[in-house]
C-alpha cells in the first residue's frame, strides 16, 4: 500500500470512528460538541493555453472540496476549548489535497475567553481573511490570490505551518488578528513569518487592512506586503475593491527581480475592482477586473477579467459557471487559476482563458 493510500485509509477510519462516537459524546459530556462538516465541488474545465486547449474534470473550481471535524468544550468561567481538523480532497481522483497532508487545509487547537482567542497549528495567514471575503470571485474562478498575495510563505497555499494566532474580541465592529510562525531553525525550509489584519464590519460594510512579512530561511531578507480592501452591500448589489503593495526580497534577487510565470516580483503593485448583483431569489452574477503592475525593470504586467454565475438549487447545493481571461504581455506566461490550482503551462505572450462549470454541495 502506498503512503498516500495509507493516509486515505487512516482518514476514512478516523471519520467513521468519530461519527460513531458522536451520540455518546453528546450524551456523556454536557457542554461539549463535535461537528462533522464538508463541501464537495466538482467541475468541468476548459482552458485555452495559447498553443493548445486543456479539457479536464476538476475538483474545486469554485471552492476546494473538504472534510472537517470541529469541536468545542465549555470549561466554565467564560473559557472555551476548541479544535478544527480539515482535510482537502480532490474528488476527481479521491486523493488528499495540499500535497497529501491528512489535515492540510487546517489543523488548530484553541482557548477562548473574554480577552479573545489564542490558536496554535496550521492556519491561513491573516491577509487571507481580508482578501477572501472581499474578492467577488470568492477566490474561485479568476481568484484574486493569483495577483494579490494572501501572506503565506508559499504561493501555492494560503496557509502557514507552526502558527500561533491571537484573535481579539470585536469592539464597535473592529477586530484584530495577529499571527506569528516559528522558523524552527529552518528545518525543512521553514521560514519565519508575521502577519496581522484589522477589520471593520458593520451592516453591509466590510473594510480592512493587512500586513504580511515572511523571511528567507536565514531570516535576514523578507517578502512583505500591505493590503487594503473594502466591500459594500447595496441591497441586491455589492461593490468591492482591493489594493496591495509588496516587495519579495526573500524570494527574488536583484539579478532576477521578477519571473515570467510566477507573479510576485521584487517590487509590485496590484489592484482589483468588481462586484456582484443578485438575479431574482436564487442567482448571483459576479465580476472582477484585476491589474498586476510589476515595478521592476522586467515590467511583467497583466490584466485579467473574470465573471461567474451561481444558481442556488437549495441552501446546500449550487450550480455555477465561470469564465476568466488573462492578458499576458509579450514576454510573460502567467496562468489562469481557480480555487484549487492553475491551468498551464502557457505560451509566452499568449492570452489565456478558462471556462468552467460545476456543482457545489455542502454538508
Amino acid at each position: 500500500m502506498t503512503r498516500q493510500a495509507s493516509a486515505l485509509t487512516t482518514l476514512a477510519l478516523a471519520a467513521l470512528t468519530t461519527l460513531g462516537a458522536l451520540p455518546a459524546a453528546a450524551q456523556n459530556a454536557p457542554g461539549t460538541s463535535v461537528t462533522v462538516y464538508g463541501l464537495i465541488d466538482g467541475c468541468l474545465a476548459s482552458a485555452d493555453l495559447g498553443s493548445e486547449r486543456l479539457n479536464a474534470v476538476s475538483s474545486g473550481c469554485l471552492y476546494g472540496s473538504r472534510l472537517g471535524f470541529r469541536g468545542t468544550e465549555d470549561l466554565g468561567g467564560g473559557l472555551q476549548a476548541a479544535f478544527t481538523l480539515e482535510s482537502g480532497i480532490t474528488i476527481d481522483n479521491g486523493q488528499l489535497a495540499q500535497g497529501g497532508r491528512m489535515f492540510g487545509r487546517k489543523a488548530l487547537v484553541s482557548l477562548s475567553g473574554p480577552w479573545g482567542t489564542v490558536e496554535a497549528g496550521r492556519d491561513y495567514a491573516p491577509a487571507f481573511y481580508l482578501v477572501q471575503p472581499i474578492d467577488p470571485m470568492a477566490l474561485g474562478i479568476g481568484t484574486a490570490s493569483s495577483s494579490l498575495w494572501t501572506g503565506a510563505a508559499s504561493t501555492t497555499s494560503a496557509r502557514n505551518d507552526n502558527a500561533v494566532n491571537y484573535l481579539s474580541p470585536t469592539w464597535g465592529g473592529v477586530s484584530l488578528r495577529l499571527q506569528a510562525t516559528a522558523g524552527e531553525g529552518g528545518a525543512g525550509g521553514a521560514r519565519k513569518s508575521q502577519g496581522l489584519n484589522l477589520l471593520y464590519r458593520s451592516g453591509g460594510t466590510l473594510a480592512g487592512l493587512s500586513y504580511a512579512r515572511v523571511g528567507d530561511v536565514a531570516d535576514d531578507q523578507h517578502d512583505s506586503a500591505f493590503t487594503l480592501g473594502v466591500k459594500q452591500e447595496l441591497g441586491r448589489f455589492s461593490v468591492a475593491a482591493l489594493a496591495q503593495s509588496g516587495a519579495w526580497e526573500a524570494s527574488r534577487t536583484a539579478a532576477a527581480p521578477a519571473s515570467t510565470s510566477s507573479v510576485f516580483s521584487r517590487k509590485y503593485r496590484s489592484w482589483l475592482v468588481g462586484g456582484s448583483v443578485r438575479t431574482g431569489s436564487v442567482g448571483k452574477v459576479s465580476l472582477s477586473i484585476k491589474r498586476y503592475d510589476d515595478r521592476t525593470v522586467r515590467n511583467f504586467d497583466f490584466t485579467q477579467v473574470s465573471v461567474n454565475y451561481v444558481h442556488a438549487l437549495s441552501k446546500r447545493t449550487d450550480l455555477y459557471a465561470g469564465w476568466s481571461r488573462l492578458g499576458n504581455n509579450s514576454r510573460t506566461s502567467y496562468t489562469v487559476s481557480d480555487a484549487t490550482g492553475a491551468y498551464g503551462p502557457v505560451q509566452a505572450g499568449a492570452s489565456t482563458s478558462l471556462l468552467a462549470a460545476g456543482i457545489k454541495h455542502v454538508f
